[in-house]
């Protein structure tokens, strides 16, 4: 399984400093670089420079005016392309394009129309040397874009906007994901936890040179201790925010409903789901991640 990592993608509208993010829980950064083929983001060099001393995976994107038009996408992708060279961005990691309605771009002129600027635009930055990817909201990517032939072209490459509420989201509710073929990243928030920045969701592992831990093998391994599956267990307070609430599971790993934090419950069974440590709690299917509570 992928590894599940939050994500935050910034512009000139966020900070130049990546440490509330990193605080948070993101382990990559988008940042934005260009517009068009004469606008680009002062920050963006801080916000790289930032991410890195918070050792954070750097991509970058770059926000479409070109509409169908395969000349202006080919002009706008070296323009990104040249930008991306001069920040120093690792050709290991993904150039995105932000194909969406804003700032005189227009997404009707048609599917075929607009799908072949598209791809002309990710060939310009993939013969460049660099991973490529596709983002806009789920509405414009069904309705707007062949899908299917850029991911046949490139593979799980899409970076789908589709949010559950608007406002304060802090993690993803998957009963409201976006089922499309080819999402590699799940926007679904625009203000993850209360940052105001977009917050995301790796879907697919997006970076491949990873350093991998590694554990030297002892003469004897000690027998592992055997789960204690009865008890209580307590739900602290996270983040010092006492309105924090967690997210139940059921024993098949659908979300339930939410419990506050700084409560007491009696566990009754222990076991895995999802790959997280869990308690039940309650007499109903019920499931508490071990990672928010711990037996007292």
């Amino acid at each position: 399984m992928a590894n599940r990592d939050y994500v935050v993608d910034v512009a000139v509208y966020q900070s130049t400093s990546m440490s509330a993010y990193k605080h948070a829980g993101a382990r990559q950064v988008i940042v934005k670089l260009t517009e068009g083929t004469g606008y680009f983001n002062p920050k963006a060099h801080y916000q790289i420079k930032s991410a890195h001393y918070h050792h954070m995976y750097v991509h970058a994107y770059h926000f479409a005016t070109f509409g169908s038009s395969v000349s202006r996408a080919k002009a706008e992708a070296k323009f990104f392309v040249a930008r991306a060279k001069k920040l120093n961005v690792s050709k290991k990691r993904y150039l995105w394009l932000d194909w969406e309605t804003g700032d005189g771009n227009s997404v009707v002129n048609g599917t075929y129309s607009n799908t072949k600027a598209i791809m002309a635009f990710m060939k310009v930055c993939h013969d460049a040397g660099y991973k490529v990817g596709l983002y806009s909201g789920a509405y414009v990517l069904r309705q707007h874009v062949d899908t299917s032939t850029i991911v046949k072209k490139y593979g799980t490459c899409l970076w789908v906007a589709s949010y559950a509420t608007m406002g304060r989201i802090d993690t993803p509710n998957f009963n409201y994901f976006p089922s499309m073929d080819g999402v590699a990243i799940w926007q679904f928030t625009d203000n993850w936890c209360g940052l105001n920045v977009d917050g995301n969701i790796t879907l697919k592992e997006l970076i491949t040179d990873r350093k991998l831990a590694v554990h030297k093998k002892s003469a004897e391994r000690p027998k592992p201790k055997p789960i204690k599956k009865t008890g209580i267990v307590y739900v602290p307070v996270i983040n010092r925010n006492p309105d924090y609430k967690v997210r139940l599971l059921d024993s098949k790993g659908k979300y339930q409903k939410y419990i506050r934090t700084s409560t007491t419950w009696k566990v009754w069974d222990a076991k895995t789901i999802r790959g997280m440590k869990c308690y039940r709690i309650g007499t109903d299917e019920q499931w508490v991640p071990a990672k928010f509570a711990k037996l007292i």
